[in-house]
């Protein structure tokens, strides 16, 4: 007997979710109709799918390699209903998208809002962390990441250049004076960003594009995993910072902050790009939704209006 769509689709989100109780609450049903579809899909394929214990859902062998193709089975089952629904105009479903809590909160949010009014048969479910979440989990159709990609099987859609500012407080500077070269850094206050894996060590490239990076090692009152948290420390001028100019710009303009100059130098800009996983076939829901970003997120950005300008090649 051919296993049902509904306890496939149940299967995956248990497994995702690692409980029972997870996936029933993902899914909007109750824990017993989430309980009864494994237990009947178990049954029918005469398989122990699941092993079960007090706080942990892990997939048998057998479950694993059902999960895995029962993956590749319903994304090619959303993929023909997506072409079926374009033919007639409409798109739906589900797209599950992450991003980093600052630039998600500050300029994604509006575009996603403007992508649902013009496709209202579409659902996003948004997760704002600056960690970055595993995309091949299964959890999320696409990501929005700030940094460099690396070695990875994830595709990616490059939308620009993340550029970063050495800023602080027009009091901080008052006090302390502006360094003048990168080994002056030493002698100053600098708040490290906890996510970034170099921890206190600040990136500088030549600002005319040539020669070699530079790594400084440097301390300070405060390291955070938050860039919220390391823009107010850097307006109550606890020190400096070097923080994405999307998140520095509304403080510049408004005169909270200062962006300081270091002659020949400028902190190393990121990427800004949106990744998935290598599917096969990459729903049509998902490449609209890439498309609507990679029209909106285009360079130049306003946010890097207020900063001096510079190489800026990531």
């Amino acid at each position: 007997m051919r296993p049902d769509i509904d306890a496939l689709a149940t299967l995956i989100q248990v497994v995702d979710c690692g409980t029972i109780t997870g996936a029933a609450a993902r899914m909007g049903l109750a824990k017993s109709v989430v309980s009864k579809r494994m237990a009947q899909l178990e049954a029918q394929l005469s398989a122990k799918l699941l092993h079960r214990a007090p706080r942990k859902v892990t997939p048998t062998e057998s479950g694993a390699l059902l999960v895995a193709r029962a993956r590749a089975l319903l994304a090619q089952l959303d993929t023909v209903a997506d072409e079926v629904m374009a033919r007639s105009g409409a798109l739906s479903g589900q797209l599950r998208l992450a991003a980093p809590l600052s630039f998600g909160a500050r300029h994604l949010g509006p575009l996603i809002a403007g992508f649902l009014r013009d496709y209202p048969g579409i659902e996003v479910a948004l997760d704002f962390d600056d960690r970055h979440v595993d995309l091949l989990s299964g959890q999320y159709d696409l990501a929005l990441r700030i940094g460099r990609l690396g070695d990875s099987t994830l595709r990616a859609r490059r939308l620009g250049t993340s550029r970063r500012a050495l800023c602080c407080s027009p009091d901080y500077v008052a006090r302390h004076g502006a360094p003048g070269a990168l080994e002056a850094l030493a002698g100053h206050s600098c708040l490290g960003y906890a996510n970034a894996s170099s921890g206190h060590i600040w990136r500088f490239i030549p600002a005319d594009g040539g020669g070699e990076a530079r790594s400084l090692v440097l301390g300070g009152r405060l390291t955070a995993n938050s860039g919220e948290a390391l823009l107010e420390a850097a307006r109550a001028g606890i020190g400096l910072v070097v923080l994405p100019t999307f998140l520095l710009s509304a403080e510049v303009r408004a005169g909270a902050l200062v962006p300081l100059q270091i002659p020949g130098w400028m902190p190393e800009p990121d990427t800004i790009q949106l990744v998935w996983p290598p599917a096969a076939a990459l729903p049509l829901k998902a490449r609209t939704l890439i498309e609507h970003l990679a029209a909106r997120l285009r360079e130049p950005f306003d946010w890097d209006a207020p900063f001096p300008l510079g190489h800026a090649a990531a």
